[in-house]
């Protein structure tokens, strides 16, 4: 068990892979630990088996960072929802709209909720959409397509819709 300390928060991972330079910091008088490892600009990532991996910050790693501590949430919604029609009538706050189209016409859309005060509302208002988490392909993919977004049937975050 190893302990990570980031931004003032305690995580306890089985496996720890640093892949980028790091330093030392010795701390004989803690009572605790006698020293410390230090890596700066750096992003951690923890999988579902608890392993940790630390490696080179990016730029769209940091555009997500911020938008999660300015409260902007990136949601997954079915094409034509209650939800999607919402946003398309501007009810709440939002960035571009992207479509995943998939198989037996199903289609579902991904946006940033851009107001932390209206994803409150809507989680109340309307409960035909969920939130995208960091870790999930579609979260990643709307950063990465320009358009809408392809589906990719082998990926475990496919909605089961597709399957």
């Amino acid at each position: 068990m190893w302990v990570l300390k980031f931004h003032g928060e305690t995580l306890y991972v089985n496996h720890v892979d640093c892949q980028l330079p790091w330093s030392t910091k010795e701390t004989p008088d803690n009572s605790h630990t006698k020293g410390s490892i230090k890596v700066k600009e750096c992003l951690l990532t923890i999988n579902d088996a608890n392993e940790a991996t630390i490696s080179n910050l990016t730029l769209t790693a940091k555009f997500r960072l911020r938008n999660q501590k300015l409260g902007i949430v990136r949601i997954m919604a079915p094409y034509g929802s209650a939800m999607h029609k919402a946003l398309l009538a501007n009810e709440y706050k939002h960035a571009p709209i992207k479509t995943i189209r998939g198989a037996c016409s199903s289609s579902f859309i991904v946006c940033d909720l851009l107001s932390k005060n209206e994803v409150l509302l809507a989680k109340i208002k309307y409960d035909d959409w969920r939130e995208l988490k960091p870790n999930e392909g579609y979260y990643q993919d709307y950063d990465n397509f320009k358009n809408d977004i392809p589906v990719d049937y082998g990926h475990p975050s496919t909605p089961y819709e597709y399957s």
